[in-house]
């Protein structure tokens, strides 16, 4: 973790987190069977689709995130608040915050469906 740090100027903590949350993820899949299991059921297993009109409506965390946040921060997690959260939610399809106006919206919305 050194050599990683001081090779390419990333700080130390930041580096033990990279390494403490894999640990964590570990553990997950044990108690879970799968990081994917555990953190879709949060969302029932569902994505939460959103109805957005404007761009400066769109939260950047919410009270989801807020709750998903605080269980991983219980279970170990480090660098896990409620808007790295949601911003993971967004990027991994638990949440649809595309615009309605977005083409995205209605296949994400349809593939919801499924």
């Amino acid at each position: 973790m050194m050599s990683i740090s001081s090779e390419y100027g990333i700080d130390i903590s930041k580096v033990r987190g990279v390494v403490d949350n894999a640990n964590q993820i570990l553990q997950v899949r044990k108690g879970f069977g799968s990081f994917d299991k555990y953190i879709w059921g949060f969302v029932n297993h569902k994505p939460i689709s959103n109805q957005y009109k404007f761009g400066h409506k769109i939260p950047v965390k919410t009270s989801k995130s807020e709750s998903i946040s605080k269980d991983m921060i219980k279970r170990g997690f480090r660098y896990v608040g409620p808007t790295v959260v949601h911003s993971f939610m967004q990027a991994a399809g638990l949440t649809n915050d595309h615009l309605i106006t977005c083409h995205r919206h209605l296949q994400c919305t349809l593939l919801a469906a499924i």
